[in-house]
């Protein structure tokens, strides 16, 4: 064939590409499609991220066109550009509701979240977040009309501190480096509890925090500043194409070897894209999915998503990030389904309790604050000598209900003693 799916799939869409691949699949002249909008960084530092995420909800909207759409309905992707920004982020929302798009998986970190969930209300629409940790977004800047479809800062700094504090109880002397945002500072205060609270009565030190700008991408200040303090532990809270320029200029004067163990974030397999055998052997991350390890290999979703990721790039090694906009995409269309409608409100409540299957399992909604929870996975990639020149060294899995913290819309949330 001279076109490949995945040119068939690269519209905004897909709608097109669809009835390309599956001719038997014919929609009843009345049933116009489902406008689904996606708010993604295209452009910008965040555009290797939002390439991925578009994938997974493209992955999503495929899966249910091909089992007969929702409702009846095929599924139409409305993909706009927040260019890795809160105000790219509410320009976005407004042209999609402006179009009649009322219904958005979107705004993948903090500061695009916390812009656009204040005015979901106003626009009439409900969007589902697939991966900002910002806590007040479930609790002081609590939208009904957002869920978050992943874990908070909480569940997942907390837990990687207290992994690797287990790891490596002979460090007592960490450093940090995370953007200067809301998320930012909860994931370091977070992360500092973790450690702590496995550290009994063993005194653990923190170097002051070193905060950067979201778009910085020169970091030799801070490298210097980070080669020149004792600590043996690092917690990276950089996302994207920032932490992959870090770790390439910290790489060529020995940082990665300086650390015994570095933590970062959540940009997992973007990073060992990236860096391949330069890639650091002592990095675990906060992952999402590594298709060939057997966590995942007995889940038929996850079998499923890596069929048709295959078939659609030609590529075996997917990054795990294209899960979260998956499970975000996953989890609006059943809303939908369970609502019986598209209208906000109705959707919102149908999503209120919901629980629908992912590639890690069942995933669940909380009602009282629209808080998703499920399994998290921490991974340690490392460098490897056969293409793809990385792969998975160490794997721990964690039951979130044993990591979040009680509902509290509305309230600040505060640390347990």
């Amino acid at each position: 064939m001279g076109i490949k799916r995945r040119q068939l799939l690269a519209g905004a869409t897909g709608l097109g590409a669809l009835a390309a691949l599956h001719p038997s699949l014919v929609w009843a002249k009345d049933s116009k499609p489902i406008r689904i909008g996606a708010i993604f960084p295209m452009s910008g530092i965040g555009a290797e991220a939002g390439a991925a995420w578009l994938q997974g909800s493209r992955l999503a909207v495929e899966h249910w066109n091909r089992n007969g759409g929702v409702l009846g309905r095929p599924i139409e992707l409305v993909v706009r550009d927040d260019k890795y920004s809160s105000s790219g982020a509410v320009t976005a929302g407004r042209e999609l509701a402006t179009s009649g798009v009322n219904l958005i998986v979107g705004a993948c970190q903090s500061p695009m979240a916390l812009g656009l969930a204040p005015l979901l209300e106003e626009l009439n629409a409900l969007c589902v977040a697939p991966t900002p940790a910002a806590m007040s977004l479930t609790h002081e800047n609590y939208s009904r009309n957002l869920f978050r479809l992943c874990p908070n800062a909480y569940m997942l700094y907390a837990g990687l501190g207290r992994m690797l504090a287990q790891k490596h109880p002979d460090i007592d002397h960490w450093a940090t480096i995370v953007f200067d945002s809301e998320y930012g500072h909860d994931a370091i205060r977070y992360f500092e509890y973790g450690v702590r609270s496995v550290s009994g009565d063993r005194e653990v030190t923190f170097d002051r925090p070193i905060y950067t700008p979201v778009q910085k991408t020169d970091f030799q200040v801070e490298i210097n500043q980070l080669m020149n303090s004792p600590a043996k532990g690092l917690f990276c809270g950089l996302i994207a194409a920032p932490i992959i320029s870090f770790l390439q200029q910290g790489r060529s004067i020995g940082l990665d070897r300086k650390f015994e163990v570095m933590g970062e974030s959540g940009t997992d397999l973007l990073i060992a894209k990236a860096l391949k055998t330069a890639m650091p052997d002592n990095l675990w991350s906060v992952s999402y999915w590594h298709p060939e390890n057997s966590f995942f290999a007995k889940n038929t979703l996850s079998q499923q998503l890596f069929k048709d990721y295959v078939e659609a790039t030609d590529d075996r090694y997917p990054v795990g990030l294209l899960t979260s906009s998956h499970r975000a995409t996953q989890a609006l269309l059943s809303g939908i389904e369970k609502a019986g409608d598209t209208d906000t409100q109705t959707v919102v409540e149908a999503m209120e309790g919901l629980t629908f299957d992912t590639i890690t399992g069942p995933y669940h909604i909380r009602k009282e604050d629209h808080q998703g929870y499920g399994t998290s996975v921490y991974a340690r990639v490392g460098p490897k000598e056969d293409e793809p020149y990385y792969g998975l060294n160490d794997l721990e899995v964690v039951n979130d209900e044993q990591t979040m913290e009680p509902p509290s819309p509305g309230e600040a949330f505060t640390l347990p003693a």
